[in-house]
């Protein structure tokens, strides 16, 4: 027998199911949501065929439940950025913390009440529902897909999470709007979530769940090559936008040494000209970097300590790169200088990328995941 304190596990929460084609059992799930305490079930229809309609008319008849319906399927992420529009303009949930549920069975009543226990002690961290991805009933993509996106969402923006794909989330009510504002209406939307929180330093916080999966995941509607790729192209944008950053300054630099070289201290002897102009390109480009950097690449606000560090590792690198060069000129002597340059930079910039993410730009108040 539930006592009061387990029936009230969900108070003042507001549950959000987007579902397509859901089976029977939706309807049960919803109202054992009710049964803990749920405050409203907010379930989207993403335009689900005919014969599942009976399922929503049975929602639909169910006090504490309300239906969205989209004439077409738009998306997971759509879905569920409809449903938190929807629950922000209802003045009677405002202060409510929302919680992110699938329909397909995957995630049990306890573990939502747990996601909405820990939404409601929180006012801006993200509460993720992490699955033990190791066990057994696992199936091998799934686990192969969570490990690689986890690794490369950790190695790229530096937060360590044990599970990037967990559809059970809780928003606090001060982080409604900001997840309504975020791009993507497919299973891209939740990876993008993850990316802007590590950008704009959006704590996660981390709540174990069970691993629940229904014949092999046979009920998902993920389309494995297309989503996939979408979610692999969200992951990677990070390092997509540092390398744009990094050719941008690269062009900048060179337009501004040519300018330079040849009408503004071109007048000076050729030693002069070449320092003088090589030191203001540099100046330029270096600049450009560091401001589409922090705004672009690694999120922060500017300060002087992020500058500080940024020209530290900027003269740092400037040698290396010289050093380097000399060293693979003595390795591949049979190679232009030029190209051993450009071989040399590239390994010098993916450092600069780690030592950018965990030392330049990393907040004095670390991610907290836990």
């Amino acid at each position: 027998m539930r006592t009061g304190k387990e029936l009230a596990a969900l108070s003042g929460c507001v549950i959000v199911i987007p579902a397509l084609d859901p089976d029977e059992s939706l309807a049960g799930y919803a109202a054992s949501l009710l049964e803990r305490g749920a405050e409203q079930v907010v379930v989207v229809d993403d335009g689900s065929g005919p014969v599942c309609q009976t399922v929503f008319h049975a929602l639909e008849e169910t006090d504490g439940c309300t239906v969205l319906r989209h004439e077409r399927n738009q998306g997971k992420g759509r879905a569920m950025k409809d449903a938190f529009a929807y629950i922000a303009g209802q003045d009677r949930w405002r202060g409510c913390p929302v919680v992110t549920a699938d329909a397909d069975g995957q995630h049990c009543v306890d573990d939502v009440c747990a996601v909405g226990q820990a939404a409601r002690e929180e006012t801006g961290r993200l509460v993720l529902g992490v699955r033990d991805l190791t066990q057994p009933q696992v199936p091998g993509k799934s686990k192969l897909g969570n490990r690689l996106s986890s690794w490369g969402f950790h190695a790229l923006y530096g937060v360590q999470l044990g599970d990037t794909q967990t559809g059970l989330r809780g928003i606090p009510w001060p982080l409604l709007e900001w997840c309504c504002g975020i791009k993507g209406d497919r299973y891209e939307y939740e990876m993008n979530t993850l990316v802007r929180a590590a950008r704009e330093r959006v704590e996660l916080r981390q709540v174990p769940i069970q691993a629940i999966y229904y014949n092999n995941n046979e009920g998902t509607h993920l389309r494995t090559l297309r989503d996939s790729w979408r979610v692999f192209v969200i992951l990677i944008s990070g390092l997509g936008w540092y390398a744009a950053s990094s050719v941008l300054s690269a062009v900048t630099d060179v337009a501004a040494f040519w300018l330079c070289s040849a009408v503004v201290f071109h007048p000076l002897s050729e030693i002069a000209c070449y320092w003088w102009s090589t030191l203001a390109a540099r100046a330029l480009s270096s600049a450009l970097n560091y401001t589409m950097n922090r705004r672009y690449v690694f999120g922060g606000s500017p300060s002087g300590r992020t500058l500080v560090r940024y020209y530290c590792l900027w003269g740092c690198q400037l040698l290396c790169s010289y050093l380097l060069l000399l060293a693979l000129n003595w390795l591949l002597p049979g190679i232009w200088p030029t190209v051993n340059k450009a071989l040399g930079d590239i390994i010098l910039a993916l450092c600069s990328y780690q030592l950018q993410m965990h030392w330049v730009f990393q907040n004095e108040e670390s991610y907290e995941a836990g």
